[in-house]
């Protein structure tokens, strides 16, 4: 390794140092991978034997520490950015998300679609069944979306009882999309100690707009699909709307 060419050409004396910021150097760069390099590297330095073994145990000591911290950095990262109830995204991600995605587009051309999707009389189900029933209805319903979505659509917990969905693609591949996820929601069973929690059965409502076919860009993108949700919602629920269906602003309703 080229950080250990110091131990080589150093003065005698002063050789274990810079062998051992040699090995402090690949580890931090390297993680565990630099670690492995690192002792290996170290077992062939001119320096006594129990130098070189006590180089390579330290490097591989920390590598795997560097690792660790990387590893735990990774996962609070992914933690800030997950909502804790459902796995999926949260607020903050998506719409980061959705900003890039209609940055990509304007770019390189294509069309992203939007998919917001509302959980049918969610409020008369926790007023129902009560909130840890609700909390485990949504908890499934995030299970369902992530198991169902395709690997190139980005989903979150939008807030509530509201869902988003980010996909690659034509309104054709959104209304898909959303068709889907409805079904596998309203196919949804409770596990066996609360099977009375999800009757008499779960519904969605979903709307739908593509950027740049509906929108001109984000904000107008959420609004559109937002738009067309509350028709659906208007229109009996249990449906999605597409925001080429629009024909005037829906009234806000009750969810």
């Amino acid at each position: 390794m080229a950080l250990y060419a110091a131990a080589w050409l150093a003065p005698v004396e002063a050789r274990p140092a810079a062998a051992l910021l040699g090995c402090v150097l690949a580890t931090a760069v390297g993680g565990r991978a630099g670690g492995i390099a690192a002792a290996l590297a170290s077992l062939t330095l001119p320096l006594s034997a129990p130098l070189r073994i006590g180089l390579a145990v330290a490097a591989l000591v920390n590598g795997e520490l560097h690792e660790r911290r990387r590893s735990t950095s990774r996962a609070l990262t992914a933690r800030s950015f997950t909502d804790r109830l459902t796995g999926l995204r949260n607020y903050d991600f998506f719409a980061e998300a959705m900003r890039a995605e209609v940055a990509r587009v304007r770019r390189y051309g294509g069309c992203v679609t939007l998919v917001l999707i509302d959980l049918d009389r969610f409020k008369a189900f926790n007023d129902r069944h009560g909130h840890a029933a609700g909390n485990r209805l949504l908890s499934s319903v995030g299970r369902v979306i992530e198991r169902e979505k395709r690997d190139a659509d980005v989903a979150a917990r939008f807030g509530g009882e509201e869902f988003a969905i980010l996909v690659p693609g034509r309104t054709t591949d959104g209304l898909v999309v959303a068709e889907r996820l409805r079904a596998a929601i309203a196919d949804l069973t409770p596990a066996p100690e609360s099977r009375h929690d999800f009757s008499p059965g779960v519904s969605a409502s979903a709307g739908i707009a593509t950027f740049p076919v509906d929108a001109r860009d984000t904000a107008e993108l959420f609004e559109l699909a937002d738009r067309a949700l509350y028709d659906a919602k208007r229109q009996g629920r249990d449906q999605s709307v597409t925001a080429a269906e629009l024909v005037a602003p829906p009234l806000r309703i009750a969810r």
